[in-house]
């Protein structure tokens, strides 16, 4: 898995997931992923909130963010297995252009330091 690749498969609410670092020294890449952008009903997907449009990907279908808070470290590996093993479903990825924003995006948000540190890196 590489930065830019997206997937189904990671939690049970149908999420797409998104990578976004390269494998650490730990062997962890950052991931996150889309949600349905409902300010009313998700006081975390406020107006500051990093929304995607459809269009800049080919999943979103309506007005999409990413809930930063919710990013978290996880296994490289773990990832490869699960997609050779089928529990993990590839999508199409990123282009460069939004996977730099969604970085970016991230860098000025709530996301957990640990998060935060490992995309620093990668940007170096």
């Amino acid at each position: 898995m590489n930065p830019g690749d997206t997937f189904f498969g990671f939690d049970k609410r149908g999420h797409l997931w998104i990578v976004l670092t390269e494998e650490n020294a730990n062997g962890d890449v950052v991931v996150t992923n889309f949600t349905t952008h409902e300010v009313e009903l998700r006081p975390n997907c406020s107006s500051g909130c990093f929304v995607v449009q459809p269009g800049e990907h080919p999943y979103p279908r309506h007005d999409s963010c990413i809930p930063f808070w919710g990013a978290m470290l996880t296994s490289r590996a773990r990832l490869e297995r699960g997609v050779i093993e089928g529990v993990y479903d590839l999508q199409a990825p990123l282009t460069p252009e939004l996977l730099e924003r969604i970085r970016m995006g991230a860098l000025s948000s709530d996301a957990p330091e640990a998060v935060r540190a490992a995309i620093r890196h990668e940007l170096r």
